[in-house]
């Protein structure tokens, strides 16, 4: 077995060695073959059985076969100044077509579609350091949306944006002397998130980067005071030139930011059973004034538990929310490079 194989697998929380050898075994099978399916990668039925019966195993679950992976994660976060942990949600799509009762070769398609919401690893030059966590469910059945008003956050589907942030605090204090900042983007714009930041002692916390989505109130003030406009009202500190990546409907090219940054604080939003306290974090604004022509403008609004005080800390800001996009390219491994849905 090969040493990445052999670390993954040290530290791992199965209680029965034989599960152990099971997985060294299927992790064998699969990494030589990374695009056959179970049948064709293991060598013969008789292990093709074994490993199906691994993966049915109820005392075996998602975290257990993680584990050994996340603590040699965690090895690698230890060895370095700053780590960015960047959660994301991706649909699984395992659909298969059935033949229609009655109906010859008419078939219908059943829909078995699955969310995956990892926390990935990467350093502030884009390296993968390692998955540190993941959640798997499904949607009910019936439409919930109606219910979403009423429901506390713990009981919402975007309570995994929390649940994320728990771990990159568990993560911040497995590894004290690496700076930890978690990461995503407009999805996770919830309150309750930089709530919790804000609640936690800075030594034991992660800290936070969340492209902003809601445009929150402002306080304190008489006049009613909005997120965006204050930011765009708001004198720029400098310029940032990046390299925008190449997107299927976009060519790469050059992009000139303006950016901007201030402390805000946001008004406490009503939620079942209260409100929440104000929150204050630092808001970093970066822009495209002159796009070319015909050109969508580039524009980020990052919200973040960071000190920003002048124009290179608001710079950093950005730059660390650009690693984001990494996590699409793991997903894009997945699907197209493993073929997990095949």
């Amino acid at each position: 077995m090969s040493d990445w194989r052999e670390t993954a697998l040290a530290e791992g929380q199965r209680h029965d060695v034989r599960h152990t050898k099971r997985l060294a075994r299927l992790l064998d099978r699969l990494s030589a073959r990374p695009l056959s399916s179970i049948p064709a990668a293991c060598h013969g039925w008789a292990e093709t059985v074994a490993a199906y019966r691994f993966l049915d195993h109820p005392a075996i679950g998602i975290q257990d076969i993680l584990s050994g992976h996340t603590h040699a994660t965690l090895e690698r976060i230890r060895a370095q100044e700053v780590v960015l942990l960047v959660q994301d949600t991706t649909f699984l799509d395992y659909g298969t077509t059935q033949p229609k009762v009655g109906m010859g070769t008419v078939k219908i398609k059943v829909r078995e579609e699955y969310l995956l919401h990892p926390t990935v690893a990467f350093t502030p030059e884009r390296g993968n350091v390692g998955v540190v966590g993941m959640k798997v469910w499904q949607r009910p059945e019936q439409p919930v949306a109606q219910q979403r008003n009423s429901k506390p956050i713990a009981e919402k589907e975007s309570y995994r944006w929390l649940e994320g942030y728990q771990c990159a605090c568990e993560v911040k204090q497995a590894c004290p002397a690496t700076l930890v900042v978690n990461m995503a983007d407009r999805e996770g714009d919830i309150q309750e998130w930089c709530v919790d930041v804000m609640r936690r002692e800075p030594g034991q916390r992660a800290e936070c980067i969340i492209r902003a989505k809601e445009n929150r109130r402002l306080a304190p003030g008489a006049a009613q005071r909005y997120l965006w406009a204050e930011m765009q009202q708001t004198c720029s500190l400098g310029t940032l030139t990046i390299d925008l990546a190449r997107q299927p409907d976009r060519p790469p090219r050059p992009v000139t930011l303006s950016v901007t940054a201030k402390p805000v604080t946001f008004y406490g939003a009503r939620r079942p059973g209260g409100k929440l306290p104000p929150v204050e974090v630092s808001a970093v604004y970066a822009q495209e004034p002159s796009p070319p022509p015909g050109e969508v403008p580039v524009e980020w609004l990052l919200l973040t538990s960071l000190p920003v005080t002048d124009f290179p800390q608001a710079c950093t800001v950005v730059q660390w929310y650009r690693c984001r996009w990494e996590i699409e390219l793991f997903f894009r491994v997945l699907k197209q490079g493993c073929q997990i849905e095949q």
